[in-house]
C-alpha cells in the first residue's frame, strides 16, 4: 500500500512540475529559509527516495540458487532455491518481500550491517529539489 502511495505521488510529482516548468520559472528559487526546506520538503522527500530504492532494488532481484547457505536476518529464514531475493550493494542476501517490507518503513539502510542504502547527499539534494518546486508553487507559505 505504501509503495503505490509513493509511486502515486511520486507520479503527480513528476507531471506537476513538467507543467509548472513549462509555463514558468521562480525568479528566485534558493532564497528560502532553511527551516522551511526542512519542515516541507522532509515527508515527500522520505516518499520520493522509497519510490527510487524500490525501484533499483526491483532490478537487482533475482531467484534465488542453491549452493549458499544463506537466512534472511529479516525474517529469519533459509533462504531457498528459488526464492526471489535482493542484493544490496553491501553484498548482503535478503528475501524480496522481506526487503521492500523494511524499506516501506522508511529504512534506508542494510537491515544486517546499517550500510546506508541512500547517501546523505543524495537525500539532501532530493529534499532541496522537492521543497523548492513545492515553495515555488505555493510562494506565499
Amino acid at each position: 500500500m505504501v509503495v503505490l502511495i509513493a509511486k502515486g505521488v511520486s507520479y503527480l510529482h513528476s507531471s506537476l512540475l513538467a507543467i509548472l516548468h513549462h509555463l514558468f520559472e521562480p525568479e528566485d528559487r534558493h532564497n528560502y529559509d532553511s527551516s522551511l526546506y526542512a519542515a516541507v520538503g522532509s515527508g515527500l522527500t522520505s516518499l520520493i527516495v522509497l519510490c527510487d530504492q524500490l525501484s533499483l532494488n526491483r532490478a537487482r532481484s533475482y531467484p534465488h540458487r542453491s549452493g549458499s547457505d544463506a537466512d534472511c536476518v529479516v525474517c529469519l529464514d533459509r533462504l531457498g532455491e528459488g526464492d526471489h531475493v535482493r542484493r544490496l550493494a553491501c553484498s548482503h542476501v535478503f528475501h524480496r518481500g522481506c526487503l521492500d517490507g523494511w524499506l516501506d518503513h522508511l529504512n534506508f539502510s542494510c537491515p544486517l550491517c546499517r550500510a546506508p542504502l541512500v547517501s546523505d547527499e543524495r537525500v539532501a539534494q532530493t529534499r532541496r529539489r522537492v521543497t523548492g518546486d513545492l515553495l515555488a508553487w505555493f510562494p506565499d507559505a
